[in-house]
């Protein structure tokens, strides 16, 4: 028998060896089945049925080494190399309601054998709207107290899990979502009204299934995990779909994850909704009405500077009026407005984007951000040539948008024309009307609105209130006991009038752009903000902590 093995042809031998090698993988693993308690199956020899394989992807097979082969009325099964996979039962735990599941336990060569049959399986894109779908008359106030339990998160679906998050954030008015995974528990914050509130601790139990989940979902890669990814998920809210923008990031404890819930609430707000006031109000209402020129608002992140324009373009959007966004990304979908993604995977940036749709006989162009001397020069000569431009810029104040521009390369008698009007602006969180109150402001608070208001220049024709009356809420029932709900943006609007323009010209320096700016009666965002704590729309605490003077 030896003396006809060695007179084998080399690739005999190699096929005799593979097919023992094959035997011996095939019954190891079916005492590992054994030892579990659960049922073996070889791969190999059983037909896996290519409609049932397309439960999975190919790229979730992989990661969760298993592939469901199986699917008959409500019984599935599955084979897996380690059924224990905490990534697959999350996964599975989708399938439950619908199949009653068994689990085999298969060899890798056997998955191996199986993954070969993807090139042939159609896998069904997963519609998220239709997997994620809450109901807004939930209570989830009691859900969140739920959640705190450790033993109620240890019994609770993961899918489940993520749903209630959801929900629950909606019914807050959260506009993000962070999963902080830490060294004994996993921390999920939101971000209420601009400031980040701790919700729940969750077990580290829950880590693995809990971030597998919002991968799936946002379809990001699930064994990438030392990368960051970014994705997408959209569920229903009622008969609303809400559109989440998801971050992954590689921490010391695991991926940290932040989810932006991107709402309805932008896409039907109008300008007298914005917080724009007296002056300030006039001068937009103006500008908006021209044939061209730049429009121009100013912030850090998250200081509604998209918003802003949002509104403006509702303003604008009539059926004769073509408009064409840019935008990173599109964060709310508006009904008339043909929004353009930028996608920097094929170099396609605001420059390029803006050249294009210049081409398209736009009456009306937004573009999300001015961050390079091409888009600044383009948008500026589109301002000149007949369109309304609408932008942001990242600066701290309206004063220093002109000097921002001419650092990045724009000319001074190419701005001076084009620019009409520049809009520095903060979001300050709105005092709750059901539980404010009259309060009497310490001597120093006190004296310090004081001087900030004395300030206020008399062109402004600005009227104060006397006596002067302040207020605070304590926090109630209806503010879920955080003293604020909702928020309102306080603003700092310089016009571009013909002084303006002079100074422009003569490449005057931000202070004087300024002293001129207060001359012709702007409003800083302190003193606006001010001017709003008085009317109680928010606090003196408030506006200090956002607008910093």
């Amino acid at each position: 028998m030896l003396k006809r093995f060695l007179q084998t042809s080399p690739t005999g031998i190699h096929d005799s060896l593979k097919r023992i090698s094959n035997q011996m993988e095939e019954a190891n693993t079916e005492e590992k089945a054994k030892a579990l308690g659960l049922p073996y199956i070889n791969m190999h020899s059983f037909p896996a049925d290519l409609n049932t394989l397309s439960l999975f992807s190919e790229e979730e097979a992989r990661v969760y080494e298993a592939v469901p082969f199986f699917r008959e009325h409500h019984e599935l099964r599955v084979g897996a190399i380690n059924p224990n996979n905490p990534a697959l039962l999350a996964r599975l735990e989708q399938y439950k309601e619908k199949y009653n599941i068994t689990t085999y336990v298969i060899s890798k060569s056997g998955l191996e054998y199986v993954l070969t049959f993807y090139a042939h399986v159609v896998t069904p894109k997963l519609h998220v709207s239709e997997d994620i779908k809450l109901i807004p008359t939930t209570d989830f106030a009691k859900v969140l107290e739920v959640l705190k339990d450790e033993k109620a998160q240890e019994a609770m679906n993961v899918s489940e899990l993520v749903g209630d998050v959801f929900g629950v954030a909606m019914q807050f008015g959260a506009s993000d979502i962070h999963i902080e995974p830490e060294e004994h528990l996993i921390k999920i914050r939101f971000r209420v009204d601009g400031v980040l509130q701790d919700m729940v601790h969750l077990t580290r139990r829950l880590q693995h299934a809990l971030v597998s989940r919002i991968k799936i979902v946002s379809k990001l890669k699930l064994n990438v995990e030392n990368l960051p990814q970014d994705g997408r998920i959209t569920f229903m809210w009622g008969d609303n779909p809400v559109d989440v923008r998801v971050s992954t990031l590689p921490s010391a404890y695991g991926e940290g994850i932040v989810m932006r819930l991107l709402g309805v609430g932008a896409i039907e707000l109008k300008l007298d909704d914005l917080g724009l006031t007296g002056r300030s109000y006039k001068i937009i209402e103006t500008e908006l009405q021209k044939p061209n020129g730049m429009i121009i608002t100013t912030g850090p992140t998250g200081s509604g500077k998209t918003t802003t324009l949002y509104a403006f373009l509702n303003e604008l959007n009539e059926p004769g009026v073509k408009i064409i966004t840019i935008e990173d990304p599109v964060e709310y979908k508006l009904q008339g407005i043909q929004q353009t993604p930028i996608d920097h995977n094929v170099d396609f940036s605001f420059a390029k984007a803006l050249r294009a749709i210049l081409r398209q006989d736009p009456d009306i162009v937004m573009v999300g951000e001015i961050r390079d001397t091409e888009t600044a020069e383009t948008a500026l000569q589109a301002a000149l040539t007949g369109h309304i431009v609408l932008s942001t810029l990242h600066t701290n104040d309206s004063f220093g948008a002109v000097p921002r521009l001419i650092t990045m390369g724009a000319k001074p008698f190419i701005i001076a024309p084009a620019l009409n009007a520049v809009i520095a602006q903060r979001l300050v969180r709105r005092l709750c009307v059901a539980c404010k109150t009259p309060v009497t402001l310490e001597p120093t608070l006190q004296e310090h609105v004081q001087k900030t208001l004395a300030e206020i220049p008399p062109a402004a024709g600005v009227e104060l209130p006397n006596p002067l009356q302040f207020y605070r809420a304590p926090g109630c029932v209806e503010c879920h006991n955080l003293g604020y709900k909702g928020r309102i943006g306080i603003y700092e609007v310089i016009h571009i009038n013909d002084t303006m323009k002079d100074l422009i010209l003569k490449n005057m320096s931000m202070v004087d752009l300024k002293k001129q700016a207060i001359l012709d009666g702007t409003l800083t965002m302190a003193q606006d903000g001010l001017l709003k704590a008085a009317q109680g729309v928010t606090d003196v605490e408030e506006v200090f902590r956002v607008a910093g003077d």
